[in-house]
């Protein structure tokens, strides 16, 4: 039997638009498929910080939630965090990283980003994550 704290989630991941940007294909095919695996319908993927910008510009409609790498060539997370909000400001912004410093998990909040993961992650990490996204 599901329970109805299950079932919300399942409720709320089916309706959410995702774009995953990382640059390490196996780690993007990992995420994209670990968000579907939790119900995520929408997942759109970026092979980095340009593609996924490129990507926004181009959008009708914004992704709900952002799940990008920090470190990626040419343009990094957080400059795309900063360049994302400002076109869309509502976009819920998941950094899901190796870096795991204090000063850089204080930074990344300081930009906005609305939730941290470190890597390697698990599903269950990734779904508390986005749970705390659902409640917040």
């Amino acid at each position: 039997m599901i329970s109805r704290e299950d079932e919300a989630f399942n409720h709320w991941i089916s309706d959410k638009t995702f774009m995953v940007v990382e640059d390490m294909t196996s780690s993007r095919l990992l995420e994209a498929g670990l968000l579907r695996s939790l119900g995520a319908h929408k997942v759109v993927v970026a092979t980095d910080g340009n593609d996924a910008l490129g990507k926004l510009r181009l959008a009708e409609t914004a992704p709900d939630i952002i799940v990008c790498d920090w470190v990626m060539p040419g343009m990094d997370g957080i400059t795309l965090l900063e360049a994302a909000k400002i076109r869309f400001p509502l976009t819920k912004f998941v950094m899901l990283t190796a870096k795991t410093e204090v000063a850089d998990m204080e930074l990344a909040k300081s930009k906005g980003v609305d939730g941290y993961i470190a890597k390697p992650f698990s599903r269950e990490s990734l779904m508390a994550a986005l749970k705390r996204l659902m409640e917040s």
